[in-house]
């Protein structure tokens, strides 16, 4: 249990599902249901957290390992179906799949603990794809129909909304460290509001230092392989 301010951070359970499915509502269409969280607890359950105050669940997060070849900007192939499946414990990108609180100060918690308990040298950033939940109004206030753009249209209209900061999760998310990089147009199917769109936000590990995995094999002299010969 990790101690964030007024919460505590600690691994999810299977007790947890019926609060977490709950939480996870507040994502609307695109919303978990409880098979998926199952899974996640089967595949990575180190990653899998929540932060609670007096008893009550207030947001949950989970991340997992990828290697940079793994990471095609799809929620869906990026997870594996949503399943978790596809963590890959040496992997050098620190991936966020979900995060939902009722509490702005616990998703914070949360953050802190993911960075706590998960960054190691190997890891080359943090990973985010964040949901931008008003673009759709956005687009609609701007006179355009959402399901006459093509995609091209789509990408130039979400470069112009992220590089005027007009969402707050993107204020919020910065305000966290994280640097916003670029618009994804088609990274979460079915957001409705978000119209299927995230921005890629990272952070950069200080302390990274890559895996040499080839220096983990140690060639035995051969003197010492001729003694050992010897000795049968």
């Amino acid at each position: 249990m990790i101690p964030v301010g007024l919460f505590s951070v600690r691994q999810a359970e299977e007790a947890d599902l019926e609060r977490i499915v709950q939480l996870d509502q507040l994502f609307g269409s695109v919303a978990l249901t409880r098979d998926y969280f199952e899974a996640w607890l089967r595949h990575h359950p180190q990653g899998f957290l929540v932060a609670e105050y007096d008893g009550r669940i207030y947001g949950y997060s989970m991340v997992i390992y990828l290697h940079q070849h793994q990471i095609r900007e799809n929620w869906l192939l990026d997870t594996g179906g949503g399943t978790c499946s596809t963590h890959s414990p040496l992997g050098e990108y620190l991936y966020a799949v979900s995060i939902a609180s009722q509490k702005q100060e616990a998703a914070r918690a949360l953050f802190i603990a993911s960075r706590r308990t998960f960054i190691r040298s190997h890891v080359y950033q943090t990973v985010i794809f964040g949901r931008l939940p008003r673009f759709r109004k956005w687009v609609e206030s701007h006179g355009y129909c959402p399901e006459t753009l093509t995609r091209d249209q789509k990408q130039r209209l979400l470069d112009i909304y992220v590089n005027t900061l007009n969402d707050p999760y993107q204020v919020f998310y910065e305000g966290m460290n994280f640097m916003a990089e670029y618009g994804v147009v088609d990274y979460l199917e079915g957001d409705a509001d978000s119209l299927d769109c995230a921005l890629k936000l990272v952070w950069r590990n200080p302390y990274y230092r890559p895996l040499h995995r080839d220096r983990a094999l140690v060639a035995a002299p051969e003197q010492a392989v001729a003694s050992m010969e010897l000795s049968k």
